[in-house]
């Protein structure tokens, strides 16, 4: 049975975890990044892997310099070193350490959309076509040789949340794949760097709404950060989360921005460059996210209100 050191922080790499413990190959020791606070509390709160590993009683480090850690994971003697979205630099000695260097889970096909947000860049962009990475650690970020890759079609709609825990699941029956059917070290190919692509770390700025693009670009934003961060405008001096949307037929009847109407028991329309959009899903300041339709009879909105102030 091989050896592995899993490297894990976020709902993405629970899959991969999970399904190597299933099948008998858990890990001789989880590493995760250190408890951070949240909520309105701000009370310490471990990742996802972290709440993972304790459950499961697994050995488990949460250090704030995994690199300064290189003697401890040594002492375990693994085979290899798995990583999925940690989010922490892994030294040379580290990405050196076992036979089977250290390998990475990406939700990408690589080397398109390099970087912190491959996920939310393909549904910004309208692709059609996702897929899984998993390549060897190299000093680049996600510059590494390839070792398997699999294509995965984005669905019609499907938001960044459903998106993620379809190429987290895709991810895993690969890894598990791999581990079972191939040796170490694995074969692996070159990525071609002249086709690399780079994507940004998601902030605020990123995920606001410009009322004055197409429809597609607006609904495209919008399942590129929905449920979380959530793209969002302003609503009375408000920041309005707005999560689920349809493009409808309809041409623009105000300014881009404006409410075109307000449709019972679905939600409301906004005015884009080229049509209407339909808004389904919200989440105002501090509450619940709520049908649109609910948020319409609280609110009390009508047509021709600016969703930009």
């Amino acid at each position: 049975m091989i050896k592995h050191v899993f490297i894990g922080s976020s709902v993405y790499a629970i899959p991969a975890l999970e399904l190597l413990c299933e099948n008998g190959m858990p890990p001789v020791l989880v590493i995760s990044q250190p408890d951070k606070p949240a909520g309105r509390n701000l009370r310490p709160t471990p990742t996802p892997v972290s709440e993972y590993a304790l459950s499961h009683s697994l050995s488990l480090i949460r250090p704030e310099n995994i690199n300064k850690h290189v003697d401890e994971i040594a002492l375990l003697q693994p085979d290899i070193l798995i990583t999925a979205s940690y989010g922490g630099f892994i030294g040379k000695k580290l990405r050196h350490l076992a036979p089977g260097k250290a390998i990475n889970l990406h939700p990408s096909l690589l080397p398109r959309y390099r970087g912190a947000s491959p996920i939310q860049s393909a549904l910004l962009a309208g692709d059609k076509l996702s897929g899984t990475t998993i390549f060897r650690l190299s000093a680049t970020m996600d510059a590494g040789p390839v070792i398997a890759q699999e294509s995965l079609r984005i669905l019609e709609n499907e938001n960044y949340s459903a998106l993620q825990l379809r190429l987290a699941q895709q991810a895993a029956q690969m890894l598990l794949s791999l581990l079972q059917k191939q040796p170490l070290p694995f074969a692996e190919d070159a990525q071609d760097a002249a086709q690399a692509t780079l994507c940004p770390k998601v902030d605020s700025s990123l995920c606001q709404i410009s009322w004055k693009n197409p429809a597609l670009a607006i609904q495209n934003k919008i399942r590129a950060f929905s449920w979380e961060p959530g793209a969002w405008t302003y609503f009375r001096g408000n920041k309005l989360k707005l999560l689920e949307a349809l493009i409808l037929p309809e041409k623009p009847s105000g300014e881009c921005g404006t409410i075109g109407s307000v449709i019972k028991n679905k939600g409301f329309t906004v005015n884009c460059l080229d049509c209407q959009i339909l808004i389904c899903l919200v989440q105002a300041a501090g509450k619940k996210i709520m049908e649109a339709s609910a948020f319409v009879n609280g609110a009390r909105l009508s047509a021709g209100e600016k969703l930009w102030m």
